[in-house]
């Protein structure tokens, strides 16, 4: 897996801070924090269906508290960072 480039972590903390995400972690108050150095990707689940491993997703950037390890996920769509290459697979949409 190849790193995100500086580059892109720097506009995911322009696409953030422009949302006001600025806030110092909830659970210990640190103010400083890492971009963890890929998407995450989780599967999106149907109430009483089977856990499945495939289907519609919502990508994500994770950002860490250097303090405690609290994990905050923030949804690429929202923060206007899917490219053509991340884009949702046809039929899906992500809310806006």
């Amino acid at each position: 897996m190849q790193a995100l480039s500086k580059e892109l972590k720097d506009k995911i903390i322009k696409a953030l801070e422009a949302r006001q995400a600025k806030l110092p972690c909830p659970r210990c108050g640190h103010q400083s924090f890492i971009i963890l150095d890929g998407f995450f990707n989780p599967t999106l689940q149907t109430a009483g269906e089977e856990p499945v491993r495939e289907g519609p997703s919502v990508p994500m950037v994770v950002v860490i508290c250097k303090q405690c390890g609290f994990i905050s996920q923030h949804a690429l769509g929202i923060l206007g960072l899917l490219g053509q290459d991340q884009s949702p697979p046809p039929g899906q949409k992500i809310p806006s």
